[in-house]
């Protein structure tokens, strides 16, 4: 029995190799990324029949689509940078101001910000020694 190229390209762009850590996000999560739907594209491409080829507007409608999902990236990329950015920012300007903060009691705690560090995803702040306080947890500045 022969297999279909397209059938294991479809498969193997959708789904992770058994045992992978994605293996088990992939019953709940089964997407294609931009790279798979190029190879799913080319593979429908290489494997039509030549007698009836595919109608063009069909394969121009799944060029618009791969443009489109390629520009939805692009911009989640641009928006996760700017957020970032941001809050860098909005941390910077809390330098040497008064905050007050909810500490890991529950209770307000006030201190002098002296510091900001850059972390992976988003800044946080050293007040009066104490690191790690999110912009978020800052309840009031003066």
């Amino acid at each position: 029995m022969a297999t279909n190229p397209l059938s294991d390209i479809t498969t193997a762009a959708v789904t992770p190799p058994p045992g992978s850590k994605k293996a088990a996000d992939a019953t709940s999560n089964a997407t294609i990324d931009k790279d798979g739907f190029l190879k799913l594209l080319v593979a429908q491409l290489q494997h039509q029949d030549p007698s009836s080829p595919q109608d063009s507007s069909q394969f121009a409608a799944q060029m618009a689509q791969f443009s489109t999902v390629e520009q939805l990236a692009n911009l989640a990329k641009t928006s996760a940078k700017s957020a970032k950015s941001a809050a860098m920012s909005q941390a910077v300007g809390l330098l040497g101001k008064a905050v007050s903060y909810l500490g890991q009691d529950g209770q307000s705690v006030q201190g002098t910000v002296q510091r900001v560090d850059a972390g992976d995803d988003v800044p946080t702040l050293v007040v009066d020694g104490v690191t790690g306080i999110g912009i978020d947890s800052v309840s009031e500045v003066s």
